[in-house]
């Protein structure tokens, strides 16, 4: 599958690499605001350098585009390339609001392209062990799960610092915490209850939530740009609880740890070993997978996961506004 890279910061260079790495992929064409940028990127792929985003969606060099720009341009340029036939991969969140993510689904649909939501962690071993434990009854039924996620990050000048083009802790954090506690679950949250700190250019810089999901289960979140770095997911079911120390950013070049506690009262560790894993390679390589389900066949679970996941983002910005427990509809957009 041949790349193309619109934009040309710190994940779009991460990234990038992982996939250029996966076999049958390579990237092709890189965007950059600066020429510079640009081509320092491109060169490290061979690739062609552009500084005009039309420019490389027409050039006929990609089958694929991976957008990693500012958040208030995902669904622009999404619907751009979409219109342009190509499939698209959005750097997480898919777009700012449920209504936008109904926008880039009808195109993509009437176009026959396939578009994804940049969520990684959710193909690393890790992520799948987990859940198949859970699936499996090994903590019974779950209970309670509590997520959190934070880093400082006090540069006025960057772009999760300013209202306008879709930052706050909430659209760079929270969406994970969200995803997470859903895709763990199985389960729509129905109710939230947010609360917010202040900062930067009118942006959220520190966020919790308080949430009811199906089946009896309540979920925390909890974001920060305000601290240190911090990231952990505790899932707290009937029979034991699971922790997991990095859930999301998980090292590439090392394994990490399942903590499992089996039993109501003392209950014993056991700790479940995960091998290496790069999970951008993983995501390129289900890209893929999906790119070659013939159109007719394609699931809608990943559109609905994307929906139902901006649908929480948006009742959590709704409750920072209204001081109120939003509730979430599960409805499909049409």
């Amino acid at each position: 599958m041949r790349w193309g890279i619109i934009g040309a910061g710190r994940i779009a260079k991460k990234v990038g690499a992982a996939m250029h790495t996966a076999p049958g992929h390579r990237i092709t064409a890189v965007y950059g605001r600066r020429i510079d940028a640009a081509q320092e990127l491109a060169r490290d792929f061979a690739a062609l350098a552009f500084t005009d985003i039309g420019a490389l969606i027409a050039s006929q060099r990609c089958d694929a585009v991976y957008i990693a720009l500012p958040n208030h341009l995902h669904a622009p340029i999404a619907l751009q390339a979409i219109a342009a036939g190509l499939h698209v991969l959005v750097e997480k969140p898919l777009a700012c609001t449920a209504s936008e993510v109904a926008q880039i689904r009808a195109a993509a649909q009437s176009a026959g392209v396939v578009v994804r939501e940049g969520m990684m962690y959710q193909h690393h071993p890790q992520t799948l062990q987990t859940k198949a434990l859970l699936d499996s009854g090994a903590i019974g039924h779950i209970k309670q799960i509590q997520v959190g996620f934070g880093y400082r990050q006090d540069n006025p000048a960057d772009i999760r610092m300013t209202e306008r083009i879709g930052g706050g802790a909430i659209a760079d954090l929270g969406c994970y915490a969200v995803h997470y506690a859903r895709l763990m679950t199985s389960a729509a949250v129905t109710q939230l209850s947010g609360m917010a700190s202040w900062g930067g250019n009118q942006v959220d810089v520190r966020a919790s939530a308080l949430c009811m999901l199906e089946n009896d289960i309540d979920a925390t979140f909890t974001v920060s740009f305000v601290g240190g770095f911090f990231q952990n997911a505790r899932i707290i079911g009937y029979d034991g609880v699971i922790e997991i120390e990095r859930p999301f950013t998980i090292f590439a070049d090392r394994g990490s740890i399942i903590r499992l506690w089996r039993g109501a009262h003392f209950a014993q560790l056991d700790e479940i070993a995960v091998a290496p894993c790069n999970h951008f390679v993983e995501q390129a390589v289900a890209f893929a997978h999906a790119v070659a389900v013939p159109a007719a066949e394609r699931s809608l679970t990943t559109w609905l996961d994307s929906y139902a996941n901006a649908q929480v983002i948006d009742a959590w910005r709704r409750s920072l506004k209204s001081g109120l427990r939003e509730h979430i509809g599960q409805e499909e957009s049409q």
